[in-house]
């Protein structure tokens, strides 16, 4: 008898013993799941910015002179093509949702390669000339963004894919616009830009 009350309790030992590992291994595997899933959270609370900024363009609207508001603050182009406009008044209610701080105008159209504000015309209007990588040419309509504070952007301005660098040229008459080709061509882009003329109101 006191041998069947020894094996018993042997067994009952035996038993507890393998309940308690089971529920202390379940316990670390279930740490062990927990923890890549803490680490992706944090992750994505903090994004890494690994852009590096290529060109700034600040005081946009500073020493306006004759030239008319664009109501932004600065213009920034990253290495990967991106470019940042962080607007101000009216432009940033009509353009910025949530809580973002940028816009990025040609986020559609490629990738930049380098970035103008130029005047054009003689009504003191301005536009966002981008240089694109592919060599077009992408701009904002000047006159939408003045007096409609939004980002309207037109693609493959001039029709070609050649293009190296945006000049402006000044004259009595007004300010052109002119992109240089590979070859050293000059073509005006005025006529491409499609702009309505300011001072044409119907």
């Amino acid at each position: 008898m006191k041998r069947l009350y020894g094996v018993l309790a042997a067994l009952i030992m035996a038993l507890v013993l393998m309940m308690s590992m089971t529920a202390c291994g379940g316990s670390e595997d279930a740490a062990d799941a927990g923890a890549p899933e803490d680490t992706a959270a944090q992750e994505e609370e903090q994004p890494a910015d690994t852009r590096a900024v290529v060109k700034t363009i600040e005081g946009v609207d500073e020493d306006l002179g004759e030239r008319l508001p664009l109501m932004i603050d600065s213009i920034t182009l990253y290495d990967d093509g991106t470019v940042a406009v962080i607007p101000l008044d009216e432009l940033k209610k009509n353009e910025i949702k949530g809580d973002e701080e940028a816009v990025y105008p040609f986020e559609e159209s490629g990738e930049v390669s380098d970035i103008y504000v130029v005047d054009y015309g003689n009504g003191g209007y301005r536009t966002i000339i981008a240089l694109m990588k592919d060599g077009t040419v992408s701009a904002v309509n000047g006159r939408a963004l003045v007096e409609d504070h939004i980002f309207a952007v037109l693609d493959t301005v001039g029709g070609r894919d050649d293009f190296t660098s945006i000049e402006t040229e000044t004259e009595e008459d007004g300010t052109t616009i002119t992109a240089i080709t590979e070859d050293g061509e000059s073509v005006v882009l005025d006529y491409s830009l499609n702009f309505d003329d300011p001072e044409e109101e119907n």
